[in-house]
């Protein structure tokens, strides 16, 4: 990585060597030889010293800079694996309601609305844990696993409310058959959107970043 230090430290020691070279010239044209030696001496080791300083400096400034390109990295990464994880609830979150995971056959959870056991639980957890990475990275609170929890919440809702709907009407084998009343669609909106707001504000976030 090119050190963005580097041309002012040149700046200052050729404007240092300039001006001592020159007072060394002005004391030699009057005669002076062991007064010039004296300060051609102490200009060096000023000189010496100055430069010194500033590579220490400048070495530092780096370290920062490559442990912030370092973070940075680390933190892209979470955020990619929080968006791979939320990606993955949305599919299981559709093949649960509206696939092949919602058929006769169920568990005993299933069948009474829980979400215990279910790979849609598991997809959620596995967000939750992502989304605590995520927020350690970023120094964010408890934003991410939140949004998380939010998203748990309404999927735990809708397996409740799924319950409802079988409960009242037997007949139906599938969710087209269901008669889906406005509390149904109320959660059915309230995932779309915060599914929406999560990734908005991945991508946001992974801006920030990039």
């Amino acid at each position: 990585m090119k050190n963005p230090y580097a041309p002012a430290f040149w700046c200052v020691f050729f404007a240092l060597v300039l001006l001592s070279a020159t007072y060394f010239y002005g004391i030699m044209l009057a005669h002076q030889i062991d007064k010039a030696m004296v300060f051609l001496d102490s200009a060096s080791a000023l000189i010496a010293v100055l430069s010194i300083g500033v590579v220490a400096w400048a070495s530092f400034q780096g370290q920062r800079i490559k442990r912030r390109l370092l973070d940075q990295g680390k933190t892209r990464v979470a955020i990619w694996d929080t968006k791979v994880a939320l990606r993955r609830v949305e599919t299981v979150f559709d093949r649960y309601f509206w696939g092949s995971y919602w058929q006769p056959g169920r568990t005993f959870q299933e069948v009474m609305g829980e979400l215990t056991g279910t790979p849609l639980e598991k997809s959620l957890e596995a967000l939750k844990t992502q989304c605590v990475m995520l927020d350690r990275q970023v120094a964010d609170g408890r934003h991410w696993l939140n949004n998380a929890r939010e998203l748990s919440d309404v999927a735990t809702a809708m397996a409740r409310e799924r319950y409802q709907l079988d409960f009242y009407d037997p007949k139906s084998d599938t969710p087209g058959n269901a008669v889906i009343h406005r509390e149904f669609e109320v959660l059915v909106y309230t995932w779309t959107a915060r599914l929406k707001s999560f990734d908005h504000q991945l991508d946001e976030i992974e801006s920030e970043y990039s």
